[in-house]
């Protein structure tokens, strides 16, 4: 019974599109937008470079989930009261936004004077609208979130950990 309900699947689910960071892919990619607007209209997957290695008090991570939420698409309509800041990358000009505010991210460099995140250590954000949706990122130690990894605590729980009510009171 529950195999013919696989084979029955709408002709539309063949054509969805890989957007996931969890995804092992050959280049960084991130989701940006230059301008407000419809989500469909406005967003765009973007090949970025690698990452340099981390300046003082900041990390390097690499996103192993990055959900959508449905404040991230009134975040890029513009009707959400939280904006993002720019972000920037070579040879793109004007200001760009990276999509996504929660995230789950796997620290894969450290640099000079960071005290409280290893190499190894999961993290999420602890600022708003870090731009949650692209390969990898280097963030300063404060915006970030040290996640024990406790068990039964899945990627999914710990990615979506610091949706509204949890992140208002660290």
């Amino acid at each position: 019974m529950f195999s013919s309900r696989i084979l029955s699947l709408p002709s539309y689910a063949s054509r969805a599109r890989l957007f996931s960071t969890s995804a092992r892919i050959q280049e960084n990619r991130a989701i940006i937008y230059s301008q407000n607007g419809r989500p469909a209209d406005v967003v765009r997957a973007l090949a970025i470079p690698s990452l340099a290695a981390p300046a003082p008090q900041t990390v390097n991570v690499r996103f192993v989930l990055s959900p959508i939420n449905p404040a991230d698409v009134n975040v890029i309509e513009g009707v959400y009261p939280s904006k993002p800041q720019p972000s920037s990358f070579p040879g793109v000009r004007g200001d760009v936004f990276v999509g996504g505010n929660e995230g789950l991210a796997e620290v894969t460099g450290v640099g000079d004077g960071v005290k409280n995140i290893e190499r190894g250590n999961w993290v999420v954000m602890k600022a708003s609208q870090v731009g949650t949706w692209r390969s990898a990122a280097n963030l300063r130690e404060d915006q970030l979130l040290k996640v024990p990894r406790l068990e039964g605590l899945s990627e999914v729980n710990a990615a979506t950990m610091m949706v509204r009510v949890l992140s208002k009171h660290i």
